[in-house]
């Protein structure tokens, strides 16, 4: 029996999805009221039938005010649910449906504002 090909990283092709609307990634940086508006991507669970990876993924996205925040959310949602969207070299996301709507969060520095948006992601191999 031959292994299957890895899943794409779910991670990894959000980020690059989003990255001409916001600064991307997975964790914030460390200057991260320099780099706003700024999105972060985080898979936080979910499962595979064999053919698809099926990753529920937090997407939070800060800006400086409440408007900016709101604004940015807003395209990051119409992006991935308008999918489907594909990367060469990073994989194919087919689907995003909004498991849990935007809502503002709370960060720690006071100066950031916060929203955040839960998604079911489906993606596959692409090879």
């Amino acid at each position: 029996m031959t292994d299957l090909t890895p899943f794409p990283d779910i991670e990894d092709l959000l980020v690059q999805a989003l990255a001409d609307l916001t600064s991307t990634g997975t964790v914030y940086p460390p200057d991260l009221e320099q780099r706003l508006p700024f999105t972060r991507v985080r898979r936080v669970g979910g499962g595979d039938d064999r053919r698809t990876d099926t990753a529920l993924v937090e997407v939070e996205t800060a800006a400086g005010t409440r408007a900016h925040a709101w604004q940015v959310a807003r395209q990051v949602q119409q992006r991935l649910i308008s999918g489907p969207l594909r990367l060469a070299g990073v994989g194919v996301m087919d689907r995003a449906q909004t498991e849990i709507g935007l809502r503002g969060v709370l960060h720690e520095n006071p100066a950031v504002r916060c929203v955040l948006a839960t998604y079911s992601v489906s993606a596959r191999r692409t090879t």
